[in-house]
């Protein structure tokens, strides 16, 4: 993990939960940079490949956000999102709570919310 991460010369901590093998990669970056932002994806992809290899999961006591909805299919399976998806056309036909968050995310709109906050 500190491999990806020290290749894009990123500034991070890893803190968290070592008794139950839960822990947050949290890289200090300006959000508001589009470089920064395009590169999110990037490590992404690297980190969340890595922790499948290792059976692990990408998400624990946090929520799935913007940044992990595109991988969300990775770690749960495609049954299991279209279901997410059946219980979020049920209860938000509109798709007005939280749109981008569980479903129908992907990378390209991770990007531009980044870039927006």
């Amino acid at each position: 993990m500190r491999k990806i991460l020290d290749e894009h010369k990123l500034v991070y901590t890893i803190a968290g939960h070592a008794g139950n093998g839960n822990f947050h990669i949290i890289p200090l970056m300006n959000m508001k940079d589009p470089k920064n932002a395009k590169l999110i994806p990037i490590v992404s992809d690297k980190i969340y490949s890595l922790v499948k290899e290792y059976r692990g999961s990408i998400d624990a006591e946090h929520n799935d956000g913007i940044i992990r909805t595109p991988y969300l299919e990775q770690m749960f399976g495609h049954e299991i999102i279209q279901l997410f998806k059946k219980t979020k056309e049920i209860f938000d036909p509109q798709n007005i709570f939280n749109p981008g968050k569980k479903v129908n995310g992907t990378k390209q709109y991770m990007i531009d919310h980044i870039v927006k906050s």
